[in-house]
This record gives C-alpha cells, sequence and structure tokens, in this order.
C-alpha cells in the first residue's frame, strides 16, 4: 500500500472548491497554538485570536463549549509572563461574552488579585479595570439609578452608594455624569445646602479623585474645586476633614506611569536602586519622551501652595498630605526631588511658627505614661508637632538615604542639609529611648557627611548645627554623647586648622567634664578622649592656650588605657608639641610597660617610638636609664611581635641618644640580644628590627664590633642544634661588619681558615663560616683572597648536604660581590662539570 494514498494531505487529482474553516476548527487551532510550549507561539496564537475577534467578532461566538475553552486558555495566559502585555485584548473579549462568562472573567481575576505573586496583582487590576470599562452598556445605567441613593435619609445608604457611584464616573458617559455633577453634587456643595449634605458629596468628590482616570478627574476637579475651597471655610471639622482630602496634588505628586514600582514602597528612597528601575524600563520607553514629571512637579508645587497659605490646616496637612510628600523624597527625576524637599522646608517654616510646641519635659514622661506620684495619665494633644514627631524617623530614613548616595549632587546635598537644619528642634529635646536611634542615625550620617565633604559644603550651616551638638553633649544617653564626641572631631579634622570659636571652647570645657567625672561611661571617655586629640591636631592654637588639665585625666595609670594611648600617639605625630608634654606622655607609658599582662603592650611601643623621636631638645639623660630597664623582659622570644616594637624602640634609643643609652644597653641587654640572635623563632619584622638594633649600636660605639662578632660566634655554638639558626648569626655578624668596615678584613681572615682543606674544626663551625663569608661576599670583594672562592667550591664535595648547600649559597654570594671574576667560573661548572652542575646552578640562582 501507497503511503501517499491514505495521506490526509495528498492532493488529488480531481481540483476541490476552497472553502472557508469552520469556527470550532479555527478556535481550536488557536487553542492549540496558545497551549505550546513555545512562547513564542503562544504569544502569537494569543495574537492570532484577537486579530480574527476584530475582524468578524462572530468568528468567536457558536458553540458554547468551545467559547469556553478559548476564554479559559485566555485567562490562563494572565498567569503566563510571556503573554500578560496582551491582557489588554481581554477589554476587546468581554463585549461578545455571555452573562456567565463574563462573571467566570470577574471571579478569576478576583482570584489573581488576591495571590502572592505581585506582579500577577497589577495585571489583574489592570485587566479588571479593562473588563469594567465595557460594562458602560449595561440597562438600565448606573449613574440613573444610583445618584438618588445619594440623598437616602439612611447615612449607612448614602454611604455605600457613594463607594458604588465613585466606581461607575470613570465608565460612564459625559451627559449622565454632568447631571449627576450639575443636579446633586454641586447644589450639596453650595453654601445654602445642609452640612450633612455637603460632607456626603465631599466624600464623593474624594471618592471619585482616587478611581477616576487623570483626564475624568480633571473635568471633575474643575467645577468642584471652588465649592471643596467653599467648604473648607465652613464652620463644622468633620466637613473641614473631608473636604481637605479633595485637592488633586496628592494623586498627581505620584504620577508616574512609566515607573513601575509601587509608591510606598521604602527601596525608593535609595537613589542607586532608581537608577537601576530606570535601566530596567529603557526599553519600554524613552526619559527624553516621559513629561509625565512635569505633572509631578506642579503638583508639588500646588501642594506647597496649600501648605504656605493654610497653617490653620496643618493638622490636616500632617495627617494626609505629609505622608505622601516623604513618600516622594526618592523621586527620580532631581529637579521633582528638589521640589518635594522644598514643600517639605516649606511645612517645617511653617510649623515652626504655627505648630505648638511639644509637652514638657517635667510634664510628661518620654512616651506620655503617668508620672510617679499623679493620678491619671495626662492626654497630649495631638497638634502639628507631635505630628511631625511621629514621622521622623520616616523622614530621616527617607532624606538621609538620598544624601548619602555617591550620586547627590551638590544642590541635592545643600536641600538634604536645610530639612536637618530646620529639623533641629527635634534633636534640641531630650532623648528617650524612643527617639536616641533617630539621634543616633543622624549623628552618625553628619560624621560621615563632614569627613568626606569640603566645608565649603556645610559651612554655612553650621551656625545653626553646632548649637544643637553641643546641646546632645549634655545627654544621659552615653551612645548619643559618644557619637555626638564622633562628629566633632569628624567636623574638627574637616575644618583644620579651626581659629578660636566658642564652640570650641564648649566642646572642650564637655570633654574635660566627661574625662573628670569617674562614672563617666567607657565609651563616653574614649570618644572623649579622641575628640581631645582632634582638638590639639585641628585647633592647636587654641588648646595652648589650656591648662593641659585633659591629660591629667586621660594618661592615668587605672582603668583602660588602650583608646588614650592611641590618643597620645596621633597627637604626638601630628600636633605641635613642647618637650614638657612629651617626657609626661613618656613617663606615663613607662609606667604602663611596668604593668602585668600583654593587652596594649603593642600601642605601648608604638607610642614610644613616637614619643622618643618628637624631643626637640634632645632625649632627656635620665630617660634610658628608666626605659631599657623596662624593654628588657620583652627582649625574648617569648612574643616576638612584642620583641620586634621592643628592639625598634631600643634601636631609636641608640640613634637618638648614643651617649646615654649604650651604656645601659651593652650592661644590662647584649646576653639577652646574643640569644636570640642565633633563635629560629625570630624571623621576619622581628628578624629586620634585630639588624636595625645592630647597626644602631655599631654605630654609636664602633669599638663594640669586635666583641659583637665573636661573642655572636661563641653563642651559636654553644646553642642546641634545635634552637640555633647559623643563617640568622650570619646574617647579624654581616650586619655588624656593614656598620663597622674596619673590622671587614679580620672578619673575613679569621673564618676563611675554618674553610680551607687543612682545617680541623668542627662541622658546625665550618657550616656558619661558610654562611658567613657568603654574606660578606654581597658587598666586599673577595677577588684579593685568592684562596677563598676556591676553598668554597671545594666544599662542593662535603659529605654532610647542610655544608654543599652552604657551599653554594657562599659561591652566589661572593660572585655578587664582583661578578666578572666570579660568576664566569660558575657558569663554566654548569656546562662542564657533572658532578658539581647542581650546587652550581644553586649558586647561580644566588645571583
Amino acid at each position: 500500500m501507497k503511503l501517499d494514498a491514505v495521506h490526509p494531505f495528498t492532493p488529488t487529482t480531481t481540483p476541490i472548491p476552497q472553502i472557508r474553516m469552520t469556527k470550532g476548527y479555527l478556535m481550536n487551532s488557536l487553542v492549540e497554538k496558545m497551549q505550546s510550549p513555545d512562547q513564542d507561539f503562544r504569544y502569537m496564537g494569543l495574537n492570532d485570536l484577537m486579530t480574527e475577534i476584530k475582524q468578524d467578532p462572530n468568528s468567536f461566538q457558536g458553540d458554547e463549549s468551545v467559547e469556553n475553552r478559548v476564554l479559559n486558555q485566555v485567562l490562563s495566559l494572565v498567569e503566563d509572563k510571556i503573554s500578560r502585555s496582551k491582557t489588554r485584548h481581554l477589554g476587546q473579549l468581554i463585549k461578545i461574552l455571555r452573562q456567565t462568562q463574563m462573571e467566570l472573567v470577574v471571579d478569576k481575576l478576583i482570584d489573581f488579585s488576591g495571590g502572592k505573586d505581585e506582579e500577577l496583582r497589577d495585571i489583574s487590576g489592570l485587566a479588571a479595570s479593562l473588563t469594567i470599562f465595557p460594562t458602560a452598556n449595561l440597562s438600565p445605567q448606573p449613574l440613573k439609578v444610583l445618584p438618588p441613593l445619594l440623598l437616602h435619609p439612611r447615612p449607612v445608604v448614602r454611604k455605600r452608594a457613594i463607594l458604588t457611584v465613585s466606581q461607575f464616573i470613570p465608565i460612564s458617559q459625559a451627559a449622565l455624569f454632568n447631571d449627576l455633577l450639575n443636579n446633586i453634587i454641586l447644589p450639596n456643595l453650595a453654601a445654602g445646602a445642609s452640612v450633612e449634605k455637603a460632607e456626603d458629596n465631599c466624600a464623593t468628590c474624594g471618592c471619585r479623585r482616587r478611581v477616576t482616570l487623570p483626564t475624568r478627574s480633571h473635568l471633575l476637579s474643575k467645577p468642584s474645586f471652588p465649592s471643596i475651597l467653599k467648604a473648607l471655610q465652613r464652620d463644622d471639622e468633620e466637613l473641614r476633614e473631608g473636604a481637605a482630602h479633595h485637592p488633586a496634588g496628592t494623586q498627581f505628586i505620584k504620577y508616574d506611569p512609566n515607573y513601575a514600582g509601587d509608591d510606598e514602597d521604602e527601596e525608593m528612597a535609595d537613589a542607586d536602586e532608581d537608577d537601576e528601575d530606570d535601566d530596567d524600563l529603557a526599553d519600554e520607553y524613552s526619559d527624553d519622551e516621559d513629561t509625565s514629571y512635569k505633572i509631578r512637579r506642579s503638583a508639588t508645587k500646588l501642594l506647597a501652595a496649600v501648605i504656605g497659605t493654610r497653617p490653620e490646616l496643618l493638622t490636616t496637612i500632617y495627617k494626609d498630605i505629609s505622608p505622601v510628600v516623604i513618600s516622594r523624597f526618592g523621586d527620580r527625576e532631581e529637579n521633582v526631588r528638589l521640589e518635594v524637599w522644598g514643600a517639605y522646608v516649606t511645612l517645617l517654616k511653617q510649623t515652626s511658627v504655627y505648630g505648638g510646641s511639644s509637652q514638657a519635659k517635667d510634664d510628661l514622661s518620654p512616651r506620655g505614661k503617668r508620672k510617679r506620684g499623679t493620678e491619671e495619665v495626662m492626654d497630649v494633644e495631638e497638634n502639628a508637632y507631635t505630628l511631625l514627631k511621629t514621622q521622623v524617623p520616616s523622614l530621616a530614613k527617607a532624606l538621609l538615604n538620598q544624601i548619602k548616595s555617591p550620586k547627590t549632587s551638590p544642590a541635592v546635598l545643600q536641600a538634604g542639609l536645610g530639612i536637618l537644619t530646620i529639623a533641629k528642634a527635634l534633636l534640641s529635646q531630650t532623648s528617650s529611648s524612643s527617639t536616641s536611634a533617630l539621634h543616633l542615625t543622624c549623628l552618625s550620617f553628619l560624621a560621615l557627611l563632614f569627613s568626606t565633604h569640603s566645608p565649603t559644603s556645610f559651612s554655612s550651616s553650621l551656625p545653626n548645627i553646632t548649637p544643637v551638638l553641643l546641646k546632645l553633649l549634655q545627654e544621659r544617653h552615653p551612645r548619643v554623647v559618644s557619637e555626638t564626641f564622633r562628629v566633632f572631631s569628624s567636623l574638627l579634622t574637616s575644618l583644620a586648622p579651626v581659629k578660636a570659636a566658642p564652640w570650641v571652647d564648649e566642646v572642650y570645657n564637655q570633654a574635660l567634664s566627661k574625662l573628670s567625672n569617674h562614672d563617666t561611661d567607657a565609651e563616653v571617655r574614649t570618644t572623649a578622649e579622641e575628640c581631645v586629640g582632634d582638638l590639639w591636631i585641628a585647633a592647636s592654637e587654641v588648646m595652648r592656650a589650656k591648662d593641659r588639665k585633659e591629660w591629667e585625666y586621660i594618661c592615668r595609670a587605672s582603668g583602660k588605657t588602650e583608646g588614650a594611648v592611641k590618643v597620645v600617639t596621633k597627637v604626638a605625630k601630628v600636633a605641635p608639641v613642647d618637650d614638657a608634654w612629651v617626657n609626661g606622655c613618656t613617663q606615663w607609658l613607662i609606667g604602663l610597660l611596668q604593668k602585668s599582662g600583654k593587652a596594649g603592650k603593642a600601642d605601648v611601643f608604638i607610642a614610644l617610638e613616637v614619643l622618643v623621636k618628637s624631643y626637640s631638645a634632645g632625649v632627656p639623660a635620665d630617660l634610658p636609664s628608666a626605659l631599657v630597664p623596662q624593654i628588657k623582659p620583652y627582649v625574648s622570644t617569648s612574643d616576638i611581635a612584642l620583641l620586634a616594637q621592643a628592639l625598634s624602640v631600643l634601636a631609636i634609643l641608640l640613634e637618638t641618644a648614643p651617649a646615654t643609652t649604650f651604656p645601659e644597653v651593652e650592661h644590662d641587654l647584649l646576653n639577652d640580644i646574643y640569644a636570640i640572635s642565633h633563635s629560629p623563632l625570630v624571623s621576619g619584622p622581628a628578624l629586620e628590627a634585630l639588624f636595625k638594633f645592630y647597626s644602631a649600636l655599631v654605630q654609636a660605639d664602633n669599638q663594640i664590633a669586635t666583641h659583637l662578632v665573636p661573642n655572636l660566634v661563641i653563642v651559636s655554638e654553644k646553642a642546641p642544634k634545635a634552637e640555633n639558626s647559623p643563617a640568622n648569626v650570619a646574617r647579624s655578624v654581616a650586619q655588624v661588619v656593614k656598620n663597622a668596615q674596619s673590622v671587614a678584613a679580620g672578619v673575613i681572615a679569621e673564618y676563611s681558615k675554618n674553610i680551607k682543606p687543612s682545617s680541623k674544626a668542627k662541622a658546625s663551625l665550618v657550616l656558619l663560616s661558610l654562611l658567613i663569608i657568603g654574606e660578606l661576599g654581597r658587598f666586599i670583594d673577595m677577588s684579593p683572597q685568592r684562596d677563598i672562592f676556591p676553598n668554597v667550591i671545594e666544599h662542593f664535595s662535603a659529605e654532610q648536604e647542610e655544608i654543599r648547600s652552604a657551599a653554594a649559597f657562599a659561591a652566589g654570594n661572593i660572585a655578587i660581590g664582583n661578578l666578572q671574576q666570579f660568576l664566569p667560573a660558575i657558569v663554566e661548572m654548569i656546562k662542564t662539570d657533572s658532578k658539581k652542575r647542581f650546587l652550581a646552578l644553586h649558586a647561580a640562582k644566588e645571583v
């Protein structure tokens, strides 16, 4: 049997007339296409369906089961991330659905709206609005039936009617809308209408403003706005409250159709994320074509005008408008952001004049609780000031996130500082547990601001900020006080050099007060010490005129001293201090060395290094005799890190006061120095510090070199092999010879004997002698001693591997001293002597 005889698509020889596909076949083929696993096919299937319906609406209608299948498939694509952009076609499809199918669509969209997928909820809301629009053909029209209910005698009926009518205003015919406006809303907002009716119609205006499209809202606002303003002037608080919800500014300040983010999302305050969002939306619209910012900017100006001209509505403004303004602090357009901040500055200024004042701190505890001895809890009057106080956390978070962004422009920074300056009244209040976190956030920001920006960007605000900061230094909350000291430290560093100013003296007085009090919190004491150090560095002329009482409290023998030691080090490095101050601090540090334990000793040695170098008239004669004995316990291998620092201090003493320090070192420390010189534990910074010490010691007295070399060798030979490092000893000997060249010939002659073939020296001494000759050969030409290099090469054949390695090391280093003389010999051995080639390569590696 032939395959083409049964193939359904095989053309026949007899021509047949072309017929149009049946509706059912067409719809089923489109459903299969929309069910394809390929996202492109699903997209095209939905597109083809809508094209067919647009060309012939009857193509969808016919078999109800087929209609339901198609409708269910379209609804399933609402959940499809690829095809969600086509949900606008539901509005086209809804026009030809049966009543039961329309109910199915609404129920399905309601289910989607209650899900956890945020994007699906948004899409469902959009689809629902598109589904509701075509219901304008309802009979009878809702706006013909419902408006009389707005005048119903029962309040509960009127309340429900308000919500229902507001939902149908956007989709109703213009004639019905005008009839509602002219016959019911405006007459009941007139001056002669009852207060009750005016309240209901203000509520209607407020509801329809929230659900109406911008174009229809404009038409509604234009005639109703004067009536709303008149309602605001009537003597009824509830009516005023309802009318205050009407102004369109709070709606259009958020008008940003090209931004998919949530206005209430806290993350909007992050300017960097705004930039990322803009990038994500770049494929859908162009910033050059987006003019929505003009609407937001105009709405902001409208709100600013209301805020600036209606001080009697401050409480209402803080409740209804202020949260909206704060939510727009992170607007993605800088000019809109500045307008928003300007509007809030206007609000703060109005509050400072008309907002009332907070409760006296003696009348009420921080959280409004009943004071001890009173019978009742005192009610706090709700005014603009108290409302501002409740909004400060969200205000500060949104504002600081904007200002601290690295992309912040100078204009934005200046505006942000303006808000902080005007809002300083909050910082002026006594902090409590409810506000201390906010204080700390603001103070941390100020410290960061002062440390990262030039003084010109904030100097104009200092007269307003410094009094508030000075008052915070008197707070009881220790973290607030310590953070305030950090702010002043940052400010002093930024402004240096600082001339005499009242706030400088007051900072000094507050720091002195905290340091002199034994009960001061440890963190407060530490930051006060740091602030005093910064005062000495940045305002040295001012501080030199003081009595230096602060150093008596900083340089104390008891308590924690780590912070004080670092302050002394910092001041000694930078500030112009005299020898009396240096000597006093040095004596204090010597006392700290006498204390048991190793905690903080590293900082003490660092401070001593700086202080010993800081004497302008020379190190006092009695200092070495006082300091060297205190350093002696640290010249050991028990703590290698402290050993390095101890040797560094000794080297500095030998360099700055050789005559008085050398005798102390020679008498008390040389035996300890010999012991650590051969220790294999000494390496890295400690070994470098040891070499620096030997250099300073030899330079202090050249005669000591003749004793150092033999003693180093003797001590090394006596040490157990496991505790001996011949390499360290050889390098120490080389350091001595380098600084005392007069002993070089004698040292070379002495230790070259041990490597002669006739020598009977011990293997350990031969090994050490080879290493010493090698170290010296790096900076001394060994060519005059003709037998040294051949004798070193002879040890390439030694039995001990250590001696062979030492000989290769010596040969390479001797070559460094005279490349032309010795390097060719090494290269020749590599080429021709197979037995010595390996060691010759090691020698060449030294070069």
